[in-house]
């Protein structure tokens, strides 16, 4: 509910950006369906490798937390063997293998803010064509109010993708539970309906 929240939000602030943009000048406006269009494309393709790259994070933790779980409950034979050595380097593997998706999504986020900047370096290039172009016929403060939405415009699109990815990975998390829940068969055997002594 509450990445619901943020993303309306988001969204809210990028369109009312927008109008101010295209308030102070009404030619940079026909550049918006593109704009939205590119934009729409780079989230379509950040979403889905970002969304691998969460589930391989998860795969790639699960053996992390298994092993440093049976580690911590057979702590005393460990110590008598003398087997901390091998097991702190298999932790090391473990670890270093855990981190490469944490590394690739930390690289796609960059990748996203890159997209997102040269888009709107796009739009702030056309806005400045435009007023060249058409001095005399534009208002200086209404290029002052555009170039300032512009700046704030990048910042108001990296949030709104931010929050909609978020969104979408709480929803799939909220899915695979529920179909965990769902399909998969109860331990339970009929007979075992009394109360545990």
């Amino acid at each position: 509910m509450v990445a619901y929240s943020w993303f309306l939000l988001a969204l809210a602030l990028c369109i009312a950006q927008m109008i101010l943009i295209a308030v102070a000048s009404k030619y940079a406006a026909i550049s918006f369906p593109l704009v939205i269009l590119i934009v729409y494309l780079i989230q379509k393709m950040y979403l889905r490798t970002s969304r691998q790259l969460r589930l391989l994070d998860l795969e790639e933790k699960a053996p992390l937390f298994s092993h440093f779980t049976d580690c911590l409950s057979g702590l005393v034979t460990l110590r008598a063997f003398g087997w901390q050595q091998a097991l702190q380097e298999k932790n090391d593997v473990l670890l270093d293998r855990s981190q490469r998706p944490f590394y690739l999504l930390y690289a796609i986020q960059r990748w996203l803010t890159l997209s997102l900047d040269m888009v709107v370096a796009g739009i702030a290039v056309l806005l400045i064509v435009l007023v060249v172009v058409l001095r005399g016929s534009i208002s200086a403060g209404y290029v002052g109010v555009a170039l300032l939405n512009v700046i704030q415009f990048s910042q108001s699109i990296k949030l709104l993708i931010t929050f909609w990815t978020n969104l979408e990975t709480h929803i799939g998390s909220i899915h695979r539970v529920r179909t965990f829940t769902e399909e998969v068969p109860s331990e339970d055997l009929p007979t075992e309906n009394r109360e545990i002594p």
